[in-house]
């Protein structure tokens, strides 16, 4: 499927990679997505609090794709798109997830990564959404005695 603006889109998603793969980013994403696994709200706000690498890290991989699902947020880039291209976003984001709440309250940062929450709860919701979806048709179809699929049209002889 085609969208406004795809040719600028894509250049973005390319740019943004390029940004992804700048040293000081990759050493933070590194972290991140290595070692960095909060068991608490408490010792996430203490990672962040205490300042050094491991705090450095945090917010530049945080803040980077708060930035990138801002852009989804405020239309310049296709959720879909990043979706398909940015799957590292979702996967950073459920590392912190269950102690996002807790920790806006202690920080006092009630807007602390709200695009990436929006971005990645719309994906969720899509996702439920269509496996609902595929589940009705296939119960529809199995009290209709048929598999769910149209049937098919022969091909006419000539």
């Amino acid at each position: 499927m085609k969208t406004k603006n795809a040719l600028k889109q894509a250049e973005l998603i390319l740019k943004l990679y390029e940004i992804r793969r700048e040293t000081a980013l990759r050493a933070a994403r590194d972290y991140v997505g290595g070692e960095f696994m909060p068991k608490s709200v408490d010792e996430f706000v203490s990672l962040v609090k205490d300042g050094g690498k491991p705090s450095g890290h945090i917010l530049q991989v945080y803040g980077y794709w708060d930035m990138v699902a801002a852009f989804v947020v405020h239309g310049a880039l296709d959720e879909a798109l990043i979706f398909d291209t940015c799957q590292e976003m979702y996967f950073q984001f459920e590392k912190i997830q269950p102690y996002l709440a807790g920790f806006r309250e202690k920080m006092n940062l009630p807007e602390f990564l709200r695009s990436i929450e929006t971005v990645v709860a719309g994906a969720q919701e899509r996702r439920t959404r269509a496996v609902t979806k595929a589940k009705t048709k296939t119960v529809k179809a199995r009290a209709q005695g048929t598999d769910g699929e149209e049937p098919a049209i022969p091909a006419t002889e000539s």
